[in-house]
């Protein structure tokens, strides 16, 4: 089954330099969404951590993105082929009925470069004011 990792944003802050960014991670056993806010520039960095990837089979990068709720993403090399991993795990920003845990998910779901290299473009074309989105398409566990 499908699976996506989806960012949105208007990139539109109030003067403080945050933008609200939404960011939604489904494959066909999870699902999870996190509001967040995040420098107006956080889009460019995330693209910039994933550009070009996977030089080597071996290799692997770590993002958080986000700093009220947030989405770490790991992406690291299945096999020689270039088949991709991915685990998003999403973090609430505030602990939950009277105790210290905030709410929490974890997914995976697999891709190829090309579909990683699409996520990247569509992050690089955000403009502020417009109605932005980057997805990445890959498969599930």
């Amino acid at each position: 089954m499908a699976a996506t990792l989806r960012v949105e944003s208007t990139l539109e802050h109030d003067g403080d330099g945050l933008a609200r960014f939404k960011i939604l991670g489904a494959n066909a056993e999870f699902s999870a969404c996190i509001g967040t806010w995040a420098q107006a520039n956080e889009h460019l960095k995330l693209a910039s951590a994933l550009k070009g990837f996977s030089a080597k089979a071996d290799a692997s990068v770590a993002y958080r993105f986000g700093s009220t709720g947030t989405c770490e993403l790991e992406v690291s090399c299945l096999d020689k082929l270039g088949h991709l991993g991915i685990w998003a795990t999403f973090t609430g920003d505030w602990p939950v009925a009277d105790s210290e845990r905030s709410q929490t998910a974890s997914l995976f779901m697999r891709c190829d470069p090309a579909s990683l290299d699409t996520f990247v473009t569509e992050l690089l074309r955000f403009s502020p004011g417009s109605v932005n989105q980057a997805s990445l398409s890959g498969l599930g566990p």
